[in-house]
């Protein structure tokens, strides 16, 4: 764990323009490999947490891109929601998570990715010993394993697109999953 994991310390417009950003949306840029994904989560969780809103951010960073940046953000919202459900699990397209998560809307994919967010990242103490043997309290950010596994906001999102869409057949909506084969942006 790195000891400097934090959320940004701004007001939430300067964050938002923080995150708008190749750094936490474009997967097959060299931006993407300046911090882990674990930081990349800490930063979200803690903006989310505040209140910010990850489909302003995402909207504010489409705005103006080619697809050839937009085509990947539906993929890193994936890997953040498939390491916050899944830890350190290889991503599968043969785990049932993936299909169940690829067939959510855009929409239902951010809430998601929200609701996993303030529910993963953590803020934690520890104590430590300093250069003169004295203990000190330090803190840090954590993506927590300890919901690991657990498919209660996925659940919760998929109930509520079945009450709202009761005459879906199931065949249409199990379909959704494979517009992620193809090359295209979905954001």
């Amino acid at each position: 764990m790195k000891d400097n994991m934090k959320p940004y310390d701004c007001d939430l417009k300067h964050y938002e323009a923080c995150l708008a950003t190749r750094d936490f949306w474009d997967d097959c840029g060299h931006e993407w490999t300046y911090k882990t994904l674990d930081e990349k989560l800490v930063i979200l969780g803690g903006f989310v947490q505040r209140g910010g809103s990850l489909k302003r951010v995402i909207k504010r960073y489409a705005e103006n891109r080619s697809e050839i940046y937009r085509c990947r953000i539906h993929w890193v919202i994936f890997t953040y929601i498939w390491r916050m459900i899944m830890g350190n699990d290889p991503i599968s397209n043969f785990n049932p998570m993936s299909s169940r998560i690829k067939c959510l809307d855009n929409d239902e994919l951010i809430k998601l990715l929200s609701d996993e967010l303030k529910k993963c990242v953590k803020q934690t103490c520890d104590t430590r010993y300093n250069r003169f043997g004295e203990h000190e309290i330090y803190t840090c950010w954590i993506v927590s394993d300890e919901y690991q596994y657990d498919d209660t906001a996925l659940d919760k999102i998929e109930r509520k697109h079945w009450r709202s869409h009761p005459d879906e057949p199931i065949t249409i909506y199990w379909d959704k999953a494979k517009r992620w084969e193809r090359k295209y942006s979905l954001f």
